[in-house]
């Protein structure tokens, strides 16, 4: 599954997903999933919120991962 970034008629950017020939946008909770934060975490929000949100966030599975590597060569 590749992902895009397909330009709007407005000059902004939406992430959207290719299957063969068609191409369907993430939704919000995809986009959650993706980062890692859990199902409704922007909930309440504007889906243009949401992305934005989305595309700022630094994943935290990545986080995670990094700082146990510092943990663990601390404890060296």
């Amino acid at each position: 599954m590749g992902t895009l970034k397909a330009r709007t008629t407005s000059g902004g950017q939406q992430m959207a997903v290719s299957t063969g020939s068609v191409v369907r946008r993430l939704t919000p909770t995809e986009c959650e999933r993706l980062q890692g934060f859990p199902d409704g975490w922007t909930d309440g929000q504007a889906d243009s919120n949401r992305y934005k949100q989305m595309g700022n966030a630094v994943a935290v599975p990545v986080v995670q991962w990094i700082i146990n590597r510092m943990v663990t060569q601390i404890n060296e």
